[in-house]
């Protein structure tokens, strides 16, 4: 990991001036998504990248210790080992970035990783995710128990309202005590973009979310109606460029909630490179949360290697 972000004073009126020119954005995202992919041996190489970046997330009612251990069994080996063999990447370690849980599943995880001799951190979603709408006492017990547990990166909501209503300096200060609660741990601030209403609002609150010492900022739950949408991500690395360029501090960026497919993985990858360089195109800087992505990856990787599909009972689970 890098240098962490370590945020700095609430300043309203850089956040004041913020404004969004909405055709201007759809207009490179349009761009974007419209771009040529790599093709063949480069295209299996990207999507080996996007595998380093997956946080793998099981995010269900039903989650058991037997699904987490399943869940964490695939984050070691994402890709079956003969495919990884023929590309001659079996022994360079690739792995997800991160397994991601519920709060009371944070010790399942940690105990199925540590038995697979894995140092693969564990991810939660805390604070009355995904509402947010708990009291803050709660929210904030959540986390600490959460980093108690073991998990070394907590995803936290926002309070939306506070984003709806111009609540910015209550915002701030949630967060940074949700920062404090971390300590060690790593914070992914996720802004649910869906319910901010406008770009600028996504900005605004994207800006907050930095100065407030986020280690990355996150499109979405994956339970809203909108998730991650390639428009909202540019006004997001924006965001993240200029606090750059203004503080000298890297924060990461993770889209999450509808990515499926191999193929929008690369659009991501190429967005992530087009918009904010090279830096930006490693797990310490850029995740993406997904449960189903990876099957389609791996299908893809199938395909290169062997040139046909797999059929589903091929490429299971785990």
């Amino acid at each position: 990991m890098s240098a962490r972000n370590p945020g700095m004073k609430l300043d309203l009126e850089w956040v004041s001036k913020v404004r969004v020119n909405t055709q201007a954005v759809l207009k490179r995202a349009q761009h974007i998504q419209g771009r040529k992919l790599a093709k063949k041996q480069w295209q299996a190489a990207w999507l080996l990248k996007a595998v380093t970046c997956i946080d793998l997330t099981t995010l269900a009612g039903d989650d058991t210790p037997s699904n987490v251990h399943r869940l964490c069994l695939k984050a070691i080996q994402p890709v079956r080992y003969d495919l990884l063999k023929s590309m001659d990447m079996h022994d360079k370690g690739v792995t997800t970035a991160a397994v991601c849980v519920y709060p009371s599943r944070v010790a399942d995880a940690v105990k199925s990783l540590k038995a697979a001799n894995s140092s693969l951190p564990v991810a939660s979603v805390a604070t009355g995710f995904p509402a947010g709408q708990t009291p803050l006492k709660t929210r904030l017990e959540e986390v600490r128990m959460a980093v108690v547990d073991g998990a070394t990166e907590i995803d936290i909501v926002i309070n939306r309202t506070l984003a709806l209503t111009g609540q910015w300096e209550a915002m701030y200060d949630e967060i940074c005590q949700f920062r404090e609660a971390c300590g060690d741990a790593h914070m992914k601030t996720i802004l649910a973009i869906g319910e901010l209403g406008t770009f600028t609002n996504v900005y605004k609150a994207s800006l907050v979310a930095m100065m407030a010492g986020s280690d990355f900022i996150k499109t979405s739950t994956g339970k809203e109606a909108v998730n991650a949408t390639y428009p909202v991500a540019i006004v997001m690395v924006r965001a993240i460029r200029d606090y750059f360029l203004c503080t000298g501090h890297k924060v990461g960026f993770k889209p999450a909630g509808g990515i499926r497919t191999a193929k929008e993985a690369l659009v991501w990858l190429t967005l992530m490179k087009e918009e904010l360089g090279d830096d930006w195109l490693h797990p310490h800087l850029f995740r993406l949360g997904a449960s189903s992505l990876l099957a389609d990856i791996e299908r893809q990787i199938y395909h290169y290697v062997t040139g046909q599909y797999a059929a589903f009972h091929e490429l299971p689970m785990a």
